[in-house]
């Protein structure tokens, strides 16, 4: 991922810029950012801007910030003056936190960053958009750390380490009342144990800060705790496990289990969390301490690269799954409060409001986003670019589809139509990026519901016809049934005629009749043959 531009003055680059314009502009120098992966980026200069929240590498020692310089510039020539143009040899001062309001408006289709002799160029600026330096981003990221070369890959562990630390600087906000709440009720005998392994940690990492360093007597405690802390994350991650293999089945079956189950997914997923980041938090201060442990230097360098990878895979791992689990209660809970249903959800023995329900999701998917660095936001409203209605697309309908569809969906036509079957049923015809969807009007507005979704990829064959005095007929054939669609007789002609021929194009750019399906049969080889040869004639 680039480092983005800034992209207005309420959107600083760096997080935490409060100092003046004037004191920072008085000790601004040329800077160098070098972009290392999820969010962060290893800034370089011979000092650092005031009040830039700035991670530095203390804990991980002098050496190791000496020894990350000298691989980066080696491997990036971030030490060559000619390459970047500083008027100084920069220092490595520490990480920066980019803006996630900054990478959300980056990621948006379309904006990207201005190029100039193959580096991205920037402007920093402080919270009230003045410019306090330039510099220059030299692209580089942690996952491909082979392209920087074998002389990174020593720091490369370094550096990741450096990247768990500011990932868990920031503990799990366990004061979210609601979901703690949920949470002691349903596991009351787990909470002891639960609450005692994450004040555990969080107390190591502040005698860390305080102390400067990882020792034995800081990690003491962890260590002590290290069975609870894996039985008590396995048990967590088994449980979002669990709620997420159930939620893996059709959408009526998921829209049932979230019913009955809200409580327990939302005290399940703070649960998690909570354990989850006790053992990762001791996890990352035990690579603190075996980089700083000089005996058996060699041997040490193979187990902390083996241990990086190993928590780095297992927590991305779980918190994936987490992120999974409350997206898809999330969208859930707010296509519920869109319906004319129940506004409460079964809860404890008891009922809670949706606004409640929806309260617990969306402060649990925020507190994730933040822990990963990332802007929790709701979803763009869809629109489809071919509307096939006789009066405008309902508002409301799209409220619906926003949260029926999967997440990231592109809406590219929908249609108010008719399907024929024995008895003709009015449906709502949509077409994304990859599907095309057949739901019922009154079970979509009254329960969000879209049982049928058909990959583009199984459409055979697409008929249009237009009708003398009635609306067109448009016939869909994919590779398991037959649909057959009528549309009212305003679409006849005019705009709406055309739009339901676009819509017909859009099907039948998708026709396709994989290999595996072809046939042949050895009575129209001669007649093919024949045709082929006549055909090479007249050409």
């Amino acid at each position: 991922m680039p480092i983005p531009e800034v992209p207005a003055p309420d959107n600083p680059e760096f997080i935490g810029n409060n100092a003046s314009s004037s004191e920072l502009a008085s000790q601004a120098s040329d800077i160098a950012l070098l972009e290392v992966g999820d969010g962060y980026a290893m800034l370089f200069a011979d000092h650092a801007p005031k009040d830039v929240d700035l991670l530095g590498f203390d804990l991980l020692g002098q050496n190791a910030s000496q020894s990350m310089f000298d691989h980066f510039s080696t491997a990036t020539g971030v030490g060559n003056l000619a390459a970047v143009g500083l008027s100084a040899l920069p220092q490595l001062q520490g990480l920066v936190r980019l803006a996630p309001e900054s990478l959300h408006i980056l990621n948006q289709s379309g904006n990207t960053l201005m190029q100039s002799a193959g580096q991205s160029m920037g402007t920093i600026v402080n919270s009230s958009g003045t410019i306090v330096a330039q510099a220059r981003f030299l692209p580089a990221g942690i996952a491909p750390a082979g392209a920087l070369g074998p002389v990174a890959a020593p720091a490369m562990v370094l550096l990741a380490i450096q990247l768990q630390l500011a990932s868990i600087s920031r503990k799990v906000d366990e004061n979210i009342e609601l979901t703690r709440d949920v949470l002691r009720a349903i596991h009351e005998d787990q909470w002891a144990t639960l609450i005692g392994l994450h004040e555990t940690s969080i107390r190591a990492l502040q005698e860390a800060d305080a102390a400067g360093t990882v020792n034995n007597h800081i990690f003491a405690p962890l260590a002590t705790r290290e069975a609870d802390l894996r039985k008590c994350r396995k048990l967590f991650v088994d449980f979002v496990r669990n709620h997420v293999k159930h939620l893996a089945d059709d959408a009526k079956s998921r829209r049932s289990y979230i019913k009955q189950n809200f409580d327990q997914i939302i005290a399940d997923s703070h649960g998690m969390l909570m354990a989850e980041f006790a053992w990762y938090r001791a996890q990352v201060l035990r690579g603190v301490l075996i980089s700083r442990d000089s005996e058996e230097s060699e041997a040490n360098d193979r187990l902390l690269s083996h241990h990086v990878e190993e928590t780095n895979s297992a927590h991305e791992e779980a918190m994936g799954e987490v992120i999974k689990l409350l997206a898809e209660v999330e969208s859930h809970v707010r296509l519920l409060a869109l319906l004319p249903a129940a506004r409460s959800l079964p809860f404890t023995g008891k009922r809670r409001s949706l606004d409640d329900a929806l309260k617990m999701a969306d402060a649990l998917a925020t507190t994730v986003s933040d822990l990963r660095n990332q802007l929790h936001s709701g979803r763009d409203k869809l629109a489809p670019a071919v509307p096939v209605f006789k009066e405008g697309m309902p508002d409301k309908l799209a409220d619906i589809l926003t949260w029926a569809l999967p997440e990231n969906a592109q809406l590219l036509a929908l249609a108010d139509a008719n399907q024929e079957k024995l008895l003709t049923n009015n449906v709502y015809l949509g077409i994304t990026s990859d599907s095309f969807f057949v739901a019922d009007q009154s079970d979509l507005n009254k329960e969000g519901a879209i049982e049928n979704v058909v990959p583009l990829a199984d459409v055979r064959y697409v008929r249009f016809a237009e009708r003398t005095k009635k609306g067109p007929k448009l016939d869909v054939i994919t590779r398991d049934e037959n649909y057959s669609f009528t549309f009212d007789s305003w679409a006849a002609e005019g705009a709406a005629l055309e739009a339901t021929q676009r819509m017909a194009n859009i099907f039948a750019s998708t026709m396709n009749l994989p290999a595996e399906e072809q046939r042949t049969d050895p009575l129209l080889v001669p007649s093919l043959e024949g045709k082929a040869v006549q055909d090479q004639i007249e050409s």
